[in-house]
């Protein structure tokens, strides 16, 4: 009997924009920009990151609770069906020199079969979307009890496929640095506990400025998650301005979304003229302070 495919439960809206039905469950993907400031204090969308909203009856439902809810079985396919959501999704947006940040529960994923039949639905999607495998880098997270050595070939293989790896959660400790030995990622995000701590003076500041380089001249571009304030924008200057994803800087939008319009293109004049003010989002959702995008972040 043929294995029905996980995108027959997708649906597309008239502007082509992809949700996804499981069971009782309405899977959405919500994009959350990554920025860089620019020497000329102007920040530039370099990455977003796909996150699953899911509801059920109109209810919205804790992405954290999401895969309680779910038949054990059902696991692996939900989880593949979101990545696939944020690939079609992002490919809307048209950035060709973005690079989509898509999670993971890797500890689905340890066969080989299962491995490459995950790479191939990827790759598949990718293709519907219009973007380069090396503009969607696979979040490896690990959790408690995952071992590192089943992660690791999962890794090669996304590398081998023309993907791109990142992991999250690092703060430079012993197991962390095997992890970069053994993993090799693409980005990296930092811890965001242990940033506020290591942050707190300035030496600490002054070592980070030091991670921060060497990571780059190894080809990892590192990321400052959790960005919930104008004073975490200045530590990230001092540090060498590495990638930044927050609140301040923009929440996570259900699409369609507003990314083109909040951080425009490189020589697209019309917009770039347009001032922003903050980000802009639905009007169901809760106003919030943000920065002027396109001008000098102050």
């Amino acid at each position: 009997m043929t294995e029905p495919s996980i995108f027959s439960n997708l649906t597309r809206d008239t502007h082509g924009n992809v949700s996804a039905l499981h069971g009782p469950y309405l899977l959405q993907s919500a994009l959350q920009p990554i920025v860089r400031e620019t020497s000329e204090g102007v920040l530039e969308l370099e990455a977003i990151e796909g996150l699953v909203r899911a509801s059920r009856d109109g209810v919205q439902i804790p992405p954290c609770e999401l895969f309680s809810l779910i038949d054990e079985d059902d696991r692996p396919v939900v989880d593949s069906l979101c990545r696939s959501l944020h690939i079609l999704n992002a490919g809307l947006l048209g950035r060709r020199d973005m690079t989509l940040l898509v999670n993971s529960q890797p500890g689905l994923f340890t066969s080989p079969h299962a491995i490459r039949q995950e790479i191939d639905r990827m790759r598949l999607a990718a293709h519907e979307a219009g973007m380069a495998p090396s503009r969607i880098a696979f979040e490896i997270r690990e959790r408690p009890g995952d071992d590192l050595e089943a992660l690791a070939p999962f890794a090669r293989q996304l590398h081998e496929a023309g993907f791109l790896v990142a992991i999250d959660a690092y703060s430079a400790t012993d197991h962390d640095l095997i992890r970069l030995s053994r993993l090799r990622p693409d980005f990296l995000k930092f811890d965001p506990i242990w940033m506020q701590r290591f942050t707190g003076n300035a030496a600490g500041i002054a070592l980070m400025r030091v991670i921060v380089a060497q990571l780059e001249r190894e080809g990892i571009h590192p990321i400052v998650p959790s960005v919930e304030a104008a004073a975490q924008v200045d530590r990230c200057r001092e540090m060498g301005m590495p990638l930044m994803q927050g609140y301040l800087l923009g929440r996570p939008q259900i699409v369609p979304t507003s990314l083109n319009l909040d951080f425009p293109k490189a020589g697209d004049t019309a917009r770039s003229a347009t001032p922003i003010s903050r980000l802009a989002t639905p009007a169901s959702r809760a106003p919030r302070t943000a920065p002027r995008f396109g001008r000098r972040f102050a």
